[in-house]
């Protein structure tokens, strides 16, 4: 989602009155498609983005840091050499279009002033950056470079000449009367919906703001047009004139942003009736609106790509170990099997004299239950009784020492698949690219997920920072203060760390989960009531959320340790009492 032309206009005039006269300190290009000049301007260094991403194409002043690649690409280093220590003279847009030219003047290597202008073209998919020299209208480069084989209409690439995107056929919104508005609207198909028909003909009109139009009329967004007369298109244009001149001159201006579920749905610079009943959040600027807005979605986007690539290392990791240990459970089988031949050998070793050569089966009594069934015993017809009964003796050896392998391989493989089994769950519960951070850090120092040496050095210098997990803080309806540590990092650090002896220390039985822990406060015992609200957030923050009747084990912290060498998030404890709680989801934190 890109803004409309209204938007930019709102946009620009804000930055007009920020920046204008500004000089231009830094440039960086944190991202293949995105450019962020430091703008020096009334004592304040302002950060302007300026973005040619399809989804978020866009230009506005932020105030998140990004991180910058190692070696800056091609685009940012043309405009360190031309625009570092420049200023911005002008910033305009074409008409209400996408498209804007921030004009820059700088000393040249000649010593007189020289204009350059970059152009921003928010246009979707064909979105660009381009720097150009004006007086010659050549091309100095762009952030996207493509030439007559991508397409036929325009190149961009360096020393060639700079063509404008094609206009599109839209009217300005203050240029005309009623009686042009409603000629344009009737010269569409009739079948076309009221809402597309504002969209194509209102220059910087959006989807969104040609929506909202359309319902204020108190009108069906997708009434057709064949099904308008002549009051629904005077109200229409009532309501336009009502919305549009006024914002275009920066009055009525509410920025806004609309979210569902805790995503960013949609942003406008008036209040949108259309999203009534969802969460909207008013902001003080239209920057701040478009700021937030695409810093949220890309974080939240950000969230979900790295959630699905550590839900697949997962999931591949625990079926791996799940046939490896279904194959040594089967290993396991056939050496047990195997121990009976133990029994053959002593067998055939007691009963020498009742074993003729050549023998293949024979039938010989148990020598430890002489009255029981009779043991039937397979053997080589070419070996003597007793090279037989000495086979079985190896053989038997063999399997018992192989056994003892067999078995501590197996709780080897079982400690894993239940180490991954946690971690699956801490992911699950993840809600932020913070708690997502943490879990992929542990995989990585796991050996699940291969890391860089960039990565290696970043994690070394948070270690040496000592950043401690932001651990979920809750109040009990006692007044007692509930910590929860929702993945394995999360777990160890409350539990052997930020935990005190005293504090009551819960998890749920025999699963993987959160260890909570209940703050003790001096000179008071806890009551019931909290350790049961604690011991449901246990049962909530666990492989066993969805069931009932749930064991939690509860007992202090000293009673609490972790065997060494062990993985994280696990830990031993004695002296325990068990609650059986029914999962209950967590009331809103405290703002910690």
């Amino acid at each position: 989602m890109s803004p409309d032309g209204i938007t930019l206009h709102l946009i620009i005039r804000e930055l007009r009155e920020t920046l204008l006269a500004g000089r231009v300190e830094r440039v960086f290009q944190p991202e293949r498609q995105e450019i962020i000049l430091v703008i020096r301007s009334s004592g304040q260094s302002w950060r302007l983005l300026l973005s040619a991403k399809a989804e978020s194409a866009s230009l506005h002043l932020t105030t998140r840091e990004k991180k910058n690649p190692l070696s800056p690409p091609q685009f940012c280093i043309v405009l360190r050499k031309y625009l570092e220590g420049s200023r911005l003279t002008d910033i305009q847009q074409v008409g209400l279009d996408r498209i804007v030219r921030l004009t820059f003047n700088r000393i040249a290597e000649s010593g007189e002033f020289q204009e350059l202008v970059l152009v921003v073209e928010i246009m979707g998919k064909h979105s660009n950056l381009i720097l150009i020299n004006p007086e010659s209208n050549q091309i100095i480069d762009g952030i996207k470079r493509y030439s007559h084989a991508l397409s036929r209409y325009r190149e961009v690439l360096p020393g060639r000449t700079y063509l404008s995107p094609p206009a599109q056929e839209k009217v300005h919104p203050l240029t005309l009367d009623e009686d042009e508005f409603i000629k344009l609207i009737l010269s569409h198909p009739l079948k076309k919906s009221l809402e597309k028909v504002l969209f194509s003909i209102l220059e910087g009109v959006g989807p969104v703001l040609s929506r909202e139009i359309v319902l204020r009329t108190d009108l069906d967004h997708n009434l057709r047009l064949e099904y308008c007369g002549a009051h629904e298109l005077q109200s229409l244009w009532q309501v336009i004139q009502d919305i549009i001149p006024p914002l275009i001159q920066g009055q009525g201006v509410e920025p806004i942003i609309v979210f569902q579920d805790k995503q960013p749905t949609a942003y406008a610079p008036i209040f949108l009736t259309q999203y009534e009943g969802l969460n909207i959040v008013r902001c003080q600027t239209v920057n701040e609106m478009l700021d937030r807005f695409y810093t949220e979605r890309r974080e939240i986007n950000r969230f979900q790509q790295i959630h699905r690539h550590l839900a697949h290392v997962i999931k591949r990791e625990l079926s791996q170990r799940c046939k490896k240990l279904s194959y040594q459970e089967q290993d396991e089988a056939e050496a047990k099997k195997a121990l009976k031949l133990r029994l053959w050998g002593e067998t055939v070793f007691a009963h020498l004299h009742l074993i003729k050569p050549g023998t293949r089966e024979i039938s010989l009594p148990d020598i430890y239950e002489p009255d029981g069934p009779h043991i039937i015993v397979k053997l080589n017809p070419s070996m003597t009784a007793s090279q037989n009964a000495q086979k079985f003796f190896r053989k038997y050896n063999k399997a018992r020492d192989s056994l003892k392998i067999i078995k501590k391989n197996i709780r080897k493989t079982a400690a894993e698949v239940r180490y991954l089994n946690s971690v699956e769950i801490g992911l699950e519960q993840a809600a932020t690219l913070s708690e997502i951070g943490e879990i992929q850090s542990e995989l990585e120092e796991a050996g699940y997920l291969r890391t860089s040496a960039r990565e290696k050095e970043k994690r070394k210098k948070k270690e040496q920072r000592k950043e401690a997990p932001q651990i979920k803080q809750f109040t009990s309806q006692d007044g007692f203060t509930i910590l929860i540590g929702k993945n394995n990092k999360q777990n160890d650090y409350l539990t052997m760390r930020l935990a005190q002896d005293d504090d009551c220390w819960l998890h749920v039985k025999d699963s993987a989960g959160a260890h909570i822990v209940v703050k003790n406060i001096p000179g008071k015992e806890v009551p019931l009531s909290t350790l049961e609200e604690a011991a449901g957030l246990a049962a909530y923050f666990s492989e066993a959320r969805l069931s009932s009747n749930v064991p939690v084990d509860c007992t202090k912290r000293k009673n609490v340790s972790k065997p060494k060498g062990a993985r994280p998030g696990f830990v031993i404890y004695k002296k325990h009492q068990t609650f059986y709680v029914t999962p209950k989801a967590p009331e809103e934190p405290d703002n910690h």
